[in-house]
């Protein structure tokens, strides 16, 4: 504890030696409508390509057409469109015709064969492997009109690992209401890890592989709707030791599930340094699944997921809840246990059934500065439906800790101290809450 005192006291000091006046990295904004071509008709509209895409797939993101009166709404929309829906790196410009109120809007796209990304929590797509961490995608050229590709995604985590080779389809584009409608036929594999305590601390990987057939509805408020079929087959490199009429130990044998899956998001369309009212109030993502015992599958479960975060503002600072609630019924395999992770506990808290809430004062974060600091609170639960093991009881077991995290560059860095003494733990901005 006293460690932990020390480390608070220390990033106190040096907050007050940080120069809050300093500028930080702002994303790319609409391109603006002078006031003079306020109103203006559009002569023409034409698309430059660049990149892994063309100009019949930018063109169905657009609403703008010749003859129609330029704004400053309507070509926002557009470029929203074309950055949150289509992906690309966008620019845009006015160009004047000889004719009196006269302009032509150049569009100039770019769809980026390969691009890093951190993969924020309430955004992933799809919805139903939702994993933390750096990751990359590689993306084909478009295979027709439309814009179906093929991609590959990479995900490194500190507890697990997805690769996910993709084919996604546009079925339609609403480009007026900034919506879009995919059917996603995939193949993943993953790695994750349980944090075992019994007969020794050790980490118990896991293996996932499967296929899946989604349609994917996702718009640029930030909202998704998903639907699917699922089929996994999942193994274990140790057994947890756990034993449970509400668990299948996948140690012994690696066991099948096909599964049905539905899933909503509400993301905010922002970036996370901007996570605080007024561009970001609430997130949330809820998503069932139900192993329907079809095609060999091994057992037969169902569980619900629901996750959200609010944010309050005070002054400039921002205070956030956010709460997870995971609950299961049914057989569950021993590699999908349901896991609530918190910054002072080397030891994932997870189960059948799992609770997890947190509360943050992120101090000063709408303020410049490269330097940001964080106070937070937390604890969390969980437990084995059936179980009698003292490692893996039955009722809900909580643990809590507190502690300072220190952001900087979209890296954060938390010390937090519970009844197992002090950790250290690391992030990156934008993939928790």
């Amino acid at each position: 504890m006293n460690r932990f005192a020390f480390a608070l006291v220390g990033a106190l000091i040096v907050s007050l030696a940080v120069d809050q006046h300093a500028a930080s990295a702002s994303p790319e904004k609409p391109p603006k409508v002078a006031s003079a071509d306020e109103g203006a008709t559009i002569a023409a509209v034409s698309i430059e390509a660049y990149g892994v895409t063309s100009t019949d797939v930018a063109n169905r993101y657009l609403t703008l057409r010749r003859g129609d009166r330029l704004t400053q709404r309507a070509v926002t929309r557009d470029y929203v469109n074309l950055v949150m829906l289509a992906g690309l790196r966008t620019r845009l410009q006015i160009r004047h015709t000889t004719r009196p109120m006269g302009v032509i809007l150049h569009w100039i796209v770019l769809g980026a064969e390969f691009k890093p990304t951190d993969h924020p929590f309430y955004s992933d797509q799809p919805l139903s492997a939702p994993i933390e961490g750096f990751g990359t995608v590689l993306t084909s050229r478009p295979l027709d009109r439309a814009g179906s590709n093929l991609s590959v995604l990479t995900q490194v985590a500190l507890r697990a690992q997805l690769a996910r080779f993709l084919y996604t389809a546009p079925l339609w584009v609403n480009a007026d209401a900034g919506r879009e409608g995919d059917i996603i036929v995939d193949t993943f594999g993953a790695r994750g890890v349980f944090r075992a305590s019994h007969p020794v601390t050790e980490d118990v990987y896991s293996w996932v592989e499967g296929d899946e057939l989604l349609y994917l509805v996702h718009g640029t408020n930030g909202t998704q709707i998903e639907a699917g079929l699922r089929s996994i087959r999942s193994t274990s490199g140790k057994p947890t030791y756990i034993v449970a009429p509400s668990l299948i130990d996948t140690y012994h044998n690696a066991v099948r599930n096909t599964a049905l899956e539905v899933g909503f998001s509400q993301a905010c369309p922002v970036a996370p340094t901007q996570w605080y009212p007024p561009f970001c109030y609430v997130q949330d993502r809820i998503e069932a699944v139900d192993s329907i015992g079809a095609l060999g599958a091994d057992s037969e479960y169902h569980s619900i997921s629901a996750n959200v975060a609010q944010y309050t503002r005070i002054g400039s600072s921002t205070f956030v809840i956010h709460g997870a609630v995971n609950r299961s019924g049914g057989v569950l395999p021993t590699s999908l246990l349901s896991c609530a992770y918190t910054f002072g506990y080397a030891n994932a808290t997870c189960g059948t059934d799992t609770d997890l809430v947190q509360a943050e004062f992120r101090l000063a974060d709408a303020r410049p500065g490269l330097l940001k600091f964080i106070f937070f609170t937390e604890t969390a639960s969980s437990r084995i439906r059936g179980g009698d093991q003292y490692f893996a009881p039955a009722t809900f077991q909580w643990r809590a800790d507190s502690g300072v995290g220190v952001q900087y560059h979209g890296f954060r860095f938390n010390v937090a101290s519970g009844n197992q003494g002090g950790r250290i733990t690391y992030e990156v901005q934008g993939q928790l809450f």
